[in-house]
């Protein structure tokens, strides 16, 4: 066999580093390579990008000189692999730009012979922000979530629970309407009394009538004995009348006559009867509309609405989705029996671009869906309804791109999963568009 010429090995070594940098700059993570002096031997863009640094200033330059990691000691995951000779792998750092931000990053490092270190760099920064915003998450009376919103609805309760004003939650379907009456019980004086619920589309005018003010004996047929109706049994306690815009105008007069009295009167029968309730209700209408419409009285609307808290759609919470996720998917695990403890990335970047039309119904039916499909313990993307977060082609509005950058504080990777598109799009558009992401970095 005849030896190749130095000449030709020459050369063929330089095609193998060009095409070997040619790889390594298409790739999708971060790397670069230090040498036993700990200085950096080449550096690939997606790695220049991550850390901030000028790849060109960056090599023949000490490691934690230019990169100034959170740590730079003997657990160094690439000075391990250098002196044990082994791969490191999954390691959480958190490096500091020249421009002052902050990224967490997990690192693999492995030796590559000739006392060379190859490390790979994977950014965690928005991983680590959810998984912050989980262990920091609010629950409370059943109700979670970190979001301003949500925190705001929870002062509210907390400010109106110790008196007995009568409250009116208006809310789309799903919003958590009756987890907020039972919270405003849960935190009031009347906390040990009893909590009644009254779905009252429910019944039709004459049941509705019998199941919220009672009956005596005789007063219709099928009436055998004298019955109690939700107001004295909830005596001491609260009533929470959902879906109150459904109710007739004959049950809108004597509501409002237990409101303004403190008194029922059974079916069938003419004795007031005295009751302490408190009443908290709730409706997904748009109760002045129908007062002006002439469906609902006035006067009722008035005494109901003392005061009024608006519950805000899931869509207008986005912050909240990953702990809502977190604590649903542990209930949904209760309630089937099977475990399943986490969501896969690309599954939870669908949850986080779906609008959630039927707010947070619709999260928990589709997360306990999923549990039930769940194979392996995980949650992905297989396992969700096709539907859940299949975002439209094309490119966004531009005020919609900007928004998204806007909340995600100028994160073009949380960006793109509030848009539900990969990062790469989300990039295109923002050039299309002539938007910087300098222009939505915290000050």
């Amino acid at each position: 066999m005849t030896e190749p010429t130095p000449a030709a090995a020459s050369t063929h070594d330089a095609f193998a580093a060009r095409r070997l940098d040619a790889l390594l700059s298409i790739l999708p993570v971060g790397v670069f390579t230090i040498g036993h002096d700990q200085h950096i031997r080449s550096i690939n863009p997606e790695a220049a990008r991550l850390t901030g640094l000028d790849p060109v200033a960056a090599i023949g330059r000490n490691c934690r000189e230019v990169l100034r990691c959170a740590f730079c000691t003997d657990k160094c995951a690439a000075q391990q692999a250098m002196c044990e000779g082994e791969v490191f792998r999954d390691c959480p750092v958190d490096i500091t730009r020249p421009d002052g931000s902050q990224v967490c990053l997990r690192i693999d490092a492995a030796p590559v012979g000739d006392g060379e270190v190859a490390v790979t760099l994977r950014d965690v920064t928005e991983a680590e922000r959810l998984r912050r915003a989980l262990r920091d998450r609010w629950v409370f009376h059943g109700m979670v979530g970190v979001s301003p919103a949500f925190k705001q609805v929870v002062g509210q309760i907390r400010d109106v629970a110790p008196y007995d004003t009568t409250v009116l939650v208006l809310g789309e379907s799903g919003t958590g309407k009756e987890l907020v009456a039972r919270a405003i019980h849960a935190e009031s004086p009347r906390a040990a009394k009893p909590f009644v619920t009254v779905t009252c589309s429910a019944y039709s005018e004459s049941l509705l009538e019998s199941e919220l003010f009672g009956h005596v004996r005789g007063a219709f047929t099928g009436a055998e004995r004298d019955r109690p109706g939700r107001f004295e049994v909830a005596e001491g306690g609260t009533v929470f009348l959902d879906e109150i815009g459904e109710i007739s105008p004959k049950i809108q007069v004597k509501l409002l006559r237990v409101l303004q009295e403190r008194e029922v009167e059974r079916v069938g029968e003419n004795r007031p009867r005295s009751v302490d309730v408190r009443i908290v209700a709730a409706t997904n209408k748009d109760l002045l509309r129908e007062v002006r419409e002439g469906r609902f009285r006035d006067d009722l609307y008035y005494r109901l609405a003392v005061l009024t808290m608006h519950l805000p759609p899931l869509r207008d919470r986005h912050d909240d989705v990953p702990a809502l996720v977190d604590y649903l998917l542990q209930r949904a695990s209760i309630r089937t029996g099977k475990e399943v403890r986490a969501v896969a990335e690309d599954a939870m970047e669908r949850l986080l671009a779906h609008p959630w039309p039927g707010n947070v119904r619709e999260l928990e039916n589709v997360l306990e869906s999923a549990v039930v499909r769940s194979h392996d313990g995980t949650v992905h993307v297989a396992d969700l309804p096709e539907d859940v977060g299949v975002a439209a082609s094309g490119a966004p509005p531009t005020e919609r791109m900007r928004d998204a950058l806007r909340r995600a504080a100028g994160s073009v990777t949380l960006a793109a999963r509030l848009l539900g598109v990969h990062r790469t799009t989300v990039w295109r558009w923002m050039t299309e568009a002539g938007v910087k992401r300098e222009d939505f970095l915290p000050t």
